[in-house]
């Protein structure tokens, strides 16, 4: 059951957190609890600004396939990581002063 677990790659930790940010986005967005909700898209954002900046490379070697994750900075994916940050501290601080 666990076995996914097992596999999961923490040289691509960015995939966990946009499943982190959207298991805390949905139900703190159903339960209308906007401040959460911030920092749930925050962490989806950098979620997914990280996985552009990381983008997959792969090369044929002799020994068999070589499946790397180089950070390769993109405007983009920088500007999507910074937005998200700034999600999460808001909401955070929102939720903390409260």
């Amino acid at each position: 059951m666990l076995d996914w677990l097992k596999n999961f790659d923490l040289g691509r930790w960015w995939i966990a957190a946009i499943a982190v940010g959207v298991a805390v986005l949905v139900p703190a967005s159903a339960a209308k609890d906007h401040d959460i909700a911030l920092v749930g898209f925050g962490l989806v954002a950098c979620g997914f600004g990280e996985w552009m900046n990381h983008r997959m490379e792969t090369e044929i070697k002799t020994a068999g396939t070589l499946t790397t994750f180089e950070r390769d900075n993109r405007a983009l994916g920088l500007v999507i990581d910074v937005l998200g940050i700034i999600l999460i501290a808001v909401g955070l601080y929102r939720v903390l002063a409260s």
